[in-house]
């Protein structure tokens, strides 16, 4: 069978107006306990707060905690505190310092003025070039993760934790809030609840590939995801995998939250998956088939990709705009992204 048309992809993305319109009497229920709980009231009238964390945020924590009042309202609170001990609302827009990770030593020069984010530099000191990119080839859908496993340097990223476990730390939280500048930005100019996709390649991935120790640290780092960044990840795909690690996989999802595990999605080889409509489903739910690399399947001969950065400019805030009327009326709202090729 031949690779199917673009034109059989439906936008599945939920749109804001409606969710709004469901949610509406749980989310102005979180509210009330936000203003109601002291730190809480300070925090959310503190500078531009209020701006932030509107209905469209505090959406997210009711989906994530299927419409409790009270686990959302503490989440909600969870991370004002968390956020405001990091200062993250300070940091403006970082999704120009948006970079693919793993340092070519025959191109050193590409590298020595980058802005890194903080523990990012470590991270990529232990990665093969292109191990990680993040690629956003739609500026009105969100970004796709690809990480070439078997590229990762695991064992020296666990020796990392040990010896600097401030650096590792710091690139999963700054990678994370970089990304969810991103999608919380076409979330909001577009209508439509946007996430992350994550593409797991195993094809190089050997037994002893794999540390243990850092499976265990990136469980713990995932939950801290999801909790502080609710829906965040829409889906998980892990592709090329050989049998044995799908066999620990059943094992090992036990040690990620319930609603982390339920968003994995194993795929077979994937340039047999591109031939069917079915195999590539889950991906093709987040990128076009002609946006999608041909070594995963899709129509896209170019590599490496471009990375997401490269949409984006320095700016000197990041704090959400008010909501579009055309958001609460259901329309698509127009995308207003400074473009660095503009």
């Amino acid at each position: 069978m031949d690779h199917w048309e673009p034109s059989d992809v439906v936008d599945e993305r939920p749109l804001i107006s409606d969710l709004l319109a469901e949610h509406f009497r749980t989310i102005e229920a979180v509210r009330d306990e936000i203003l109601a709980d002291e730190v809480g009231r300070f925090l959310h009238s503190k500078g531009s707060n209020a701006k932030r964390y509107d209905e469209i945020w505090i959406l997210r924590f009711v989906l994530s905690h299927k419409g409790n009042v009270k686990s959302a309202t503490r989440a909600a609170l969870d991370t004002m505190k968390f956020r405001e001990k990091k200062k993250l609302n300070e940091l403006g827009d970082i999704r120009y310092r948006m970079v693919n990770v793993g340092i070519d030593p025959a191109y050193p020069e590409e590298w020595k003025d980058k802005e890194w984010l903080p523990g990012q530099e470590f991270f990529a000191s232990c990665c093969e070039p292109n191990a990680l990119i993040m690629y956003q080839p739609d500026m009105s859908r969100g970004v796709i993760e690809l990480i070439d496993v078997g590229k990762v340097d695991s064992h020296a990223i666990a020796k990392g934790m040990c010896d600097a476990v401030g650096d590792w730390s710091n690139f999963n939280l700054y990678s994370n809030e970089s990304n969810f500048q991103v999608l919380d930005h076409v979330t909001r100019t577009t209508g439509r609840l946007t996430k992350l996709c994550r593409i797991f390649d195993m094809r190089n991935v050997g037994w002893n590939t794999v540390s243990f120790d850092y499976v265990r640290q990136d469980s713990t780092a995932c939950k801290v995801v999801e909790d502080f960044y609710p829906q965040h990840l829409g889906m998980a795909c892990i592709v090329n995998c050989p049998d044995w690690l799908a066999r620990m996989w059943n094992m090992g999802k036990r040690m990620l939250p319930k609603r982390v595990a339920e968003k994995v999605a194993f795929l077979p080889n994937m340039l047999k998956a591109g031939k069917t409509k079915d195999g590539l489903k889950p991906i093709l739910r987040y990128i076009s088939i002609d946006d999608l690399p041909e070594k995963y399947g899709g129509m896209n001969n170019q590599w490496p990709l471009p990375n997401v950065s490269k949409n984006y400019v320095k700016d000197k805030d990041c704090s959400p705009a008010s909501t579009p009327a055309e958001l609460v009326r259901g329309e698509t709202a127009t995308l207003s992204v400074s473009s660095a090729e503009e």
